[in-house]
């Protein structure tokens, strides 16, 4: 037998006897139109039939269209709503893909697009403006931090490596990875708790192998679990002199009042916000009108059809195998 990590999890060769026993897939909410066809070729590829009732694999978002299942996948990365939900002994997968390659180039354009004013080069193009005043000629500082070290914070330390940043990265558990100069424990990015039991404490990052005065970007590539909900806090900001700070994670991860106030004082000097605490971003937020704010509509790691195809037939091959699959999600983590 070949149990999950927790108790949560189902045994995998329970769940391939299933699959052999009723070879049956639902494709629920979340799966685009357009995606039909391509799952549907899947499906029949490994004998598995398509039905609109309860199935032993269900591809959704929604935890209510997985009654009976023994498995679901997410067809994206973040299963925040799926994994609290879904009974015990169920299997939860989810979607990356080549999404890393992707949210690491979005996070490379934009750190180069601020250090090189590219929003201002665009409005002089546009009103016929030539001024080669305070041109972008200062290096980088040589420091930048990865909240998050799963695939896309590898693939994002990567990319800011090649630029020639060194590239820390903070954990839960600051278990070492190549892509990263340095991995850390999140624990030891601050000093406490607030009085109300919060992360809210002034970060120490000084006592750790890297200088903070030096950190030029600060990128969140977190999930939205309840231990990263506001783990950005005041305190941790504090830690930071004028840094860009790119989110791709979840906007739970810091609050807008938060952000708004490192802006006014300097400890942020620029915010490149993929994704927000609230979406759609209400066109009455003060986010919309300030010119040290790029705003743009959670596209950095959209999802690609080849994607969902290809971490089912990965999922699928390893379940048969009697592996537990990669790409599952450990329940009690979230992630």
């Amino acid at each position: 037998m070949t149990p999950g990590p927790d108790a949560r999890e189902p045994d995998v060769d329970a769940l391939a006897d299933a699959l052999r026993r009723r070879p049956t897939v639902r494709l629920g909410d979340g799966v685009d139109p357009t995606w039909r066809d391509a799952l549907d070729g899947w499906a029949r590829a490994h004998g598995l039939e398509v039905t609109e009732r309860d199935a032993t694999l269900a591809i959704t978002t929604d935890p209510g269209q997985a009654g009976g299942s023994a498995w679901v996948h997410s067809p994206f990365a973040g299963v925040e709503h799926l994994a609290p939900a879904l009974p015990d002994g169920v299997l939860l997968t989810r979607t990356t893909g080549t999404m890393p390659g992707r949210i690491a180039e979005y996070v490379l354009t934009w750190v180069l697009a601020e250090r090189w004013q590219v929003a201002r080069y665009l409005t002089q193009s546009a009103t016929a403006a030539w001024d080669a005043s305070n041109p972008p000629v200062a290096p980088a500082r040589g420091e930048a931090v990865v909240l998050g070290t799963g695939a896309m914070g590898a693939a994002i330390a990567r990319s800011l490596g090649g630029l020639g940043y060194r590239v820390v990265g903070l954990s839960r558990s600051g278990r070492p990875d190549d892509a990263f100069d340095a991995a850390l424990p999140l624990a030891q990015a601050f000093s406490g708790e607030g009085p109300d039991g919060t992360r809210d404490g002034a970060a120490r990052l000084d006592t750790t192998p890297f200088d903070p005065t030096r950190i030029d970007v600060l990128v969140l590539a977190l999930p939205h679990t309840p231990h990263t909900d506001g783990l950005v806090t005041p305190g941790l900001l504090r830690a930071f002199d004028g840094v860009h700070l790119v989110n791709i994670g979840r906007g739970s991860a810091v609050r807008t009042s938060t952000l708004l106030d490192a802006l006014d004082d300097g400890t942020v000097r620029h915010a490149t916000l993929d994704v927000v605490e609230r979406e759609p971003l209400e066109a009455s937020s003060p986010l919309w009108r300030r010119s040290d704010v790029t705003v743009t509509p959670h596209v950095s790691g959209l999802t690609l059809p080849s994607d969902v195809v290809g971490a089912l037939d990965a999922a699928l091959t390893e379940i048969r195998a009697g592996a537990r699959p990669a790409s599952a999600v450990a329940r009690k983590q979230g992630y």
